[in-house]
């Protein structure tokens, strides 16, 4: 069997961690010799920076990590599992999880965490006593390459499709004031959590009460915190879209603190997080403000705030990514070539909502804000249109290149 390889050694930073490891799904696994040093000190070398500012801990502060072997093959040479690292009690955060491959060698394991193309590759060669279903291999592999970072998500809100009656505090950060803003805090409604689209189901803290992620089939990521009453399908399990998480709660099972029956609900491509400015969820495109737990959710003219009654599921949405047209001062100019000389098509009112097809380079332009981009985005039809005059929520192409 061929090796991925490690991208960094790790070993320096075992001693400095506190680790614990349990049993994941319904049957504990023991973990191999050395394999929860070696996972727990990959997690730190690559995550701990991250969940250090997610938590809103000094730069030096210890954290405490939980793996958890939720697969091993028969010859005792693989292993598959997720990784954690504990959130403080002061703090009102998601936690920062990993799922990882390890793979057993002559100088010992070598440990991969998802995102990176060590992953990926692991997921391709991995035993099929590891990974049975290709589909969950797919999924897997695929999370090194995620979408472009704004593209569609295709999800819904994490309950019923066409419920209504629930309500949000704000759009925020994993932590709460952390950058970027992926994370919404959902309450009301019936209290059932649901998947916000298919994919597959993996815990972390293995409690009765679990944090729950779903890897989708669309490459995106959502977590599920705070819930109890608890799904009892299997870890690993495929699931398809508005499948029963659990109920909106309190529970801690990786650390941190609540205030109120919701659930945290976050948002990740690979092992990155994403903001949910400008995103299509349930139907209703979402909006952050400078400070968190502001922002609102948009939809045909209706705007819905903090706490605000009542956000109705409308499902997945169209699946399309659209900007809007920004010119204060008058229209914004669709064109026959990326270039600044080029034939004016037509034009667009300002503040017209656009569909975007793809990007090419072209002439750099400059925009109202008085920002300069060589972007320029193709309209469905024919046609360019600058990306200096259009608000997308990001300064780097939102769809995929022409």
């Amino acid at each position: 069997m061929e090796r991925f390889n490690l991208p960094k050694t790790i070993a320096a930073v075992i001693a400095a961690i506190t680790i614990t490891v349990v049993g994941g799904g319904s049957t504990a696994v023991a973990a191999p010799p050395n394999l929860k040093d070696t996972v727990a000190a990959t997690l730190v070398a690559e995550k701990a920076d991250e969940a250090r500012d997610s938590y809103g801990v000094s730069t030096s502060a210890n954290l405490s990590t939980l793996v958890e072997t939720k697969r091993t093959s028969a010859d005792g040479l693989w292993a598959f599992g997720g990784a954690v690292l504990k959130v403080p009690s002061s703090s009102h955060a998601s936690p920062v999880t990993a799922l990882f491959f390890a793979q057993r060698t002559m100088n010992g394991w070598e440990v991969a965490l998802k995102g990176t193309e060590e992953f990926a590759e692991a997921a391709r060669q991995a035993p099929d006593d590891i990974l049975r279903d290709e589909g969950e291999r797919d999924v897997l592999a695929a999370t090194a390459k995620p979408r472009t970072a704004l593209a569609p998500t295709g999800l819904a809100l994490p309950w019923a499709n066409g419920q209504g009656g629930w309500r949000h505090w704000g759009v925020h950060g994993n932590s709460g004031t952390s950058r970027p803003y992926n994370s919404i805090d959902f309450y009301g409604g019936d209290g059932q959590v649901r998947a916000a689209a298919g994919g597959y189901l993996y815990r972390y803290c293995g409690t009765s009460t679990p944090l729950i992620e779903i890897e989708h089939d669309n490459g995106w990521t959502t977590g599920y915190y705070h819930t109890w009453n608890q799904t009892t399908v299997a870890d690993g399990t495929k699931v398809g879209a508005y499948a029963y998480i659990g109920r909106i709660g309190e529970q801690l099972p990786c650390g941190g603190r609540a205030n109120g029956d919701h659930v945290h609900w976050t948002l990740w491509q690979g092992n990155t997080a994403v903001t949910v400015n400008n995103k299509e969820i349930g139907g209703w495109t979402w909006h952050e403000q400078s400070q968190a737990y502001r922002g609102w959710a948009s939809r045909n003219g209706v705007n819905i705030y903090n706490s605000d009654c009542c956000l109705t599921n409308y499902g997945p949405g169209s699946g399309t990514t659209t900007g809007r047209a920004h010119n204060p001062d008058g229209v914004v100019n669709v064109r026959t070539e990326p270039k600044a000389n080029a034939t004016v098509l037509r034009t667009i009112a300002h503040d017209t909502e656009v569909e975007l097809e793809c990007y090419v380079r072209g002439d750099t332009m400059t925009g109202p804000w008085d920002n300069t981009s060589d972007v320029w985005d193709r309209l469905p039809g024919g046609g360019y249109v600058s990306d200096a005059w259009l608000d997308t929520g990001s300064d780097e192409p939102i769809v995929d290149p022409c």
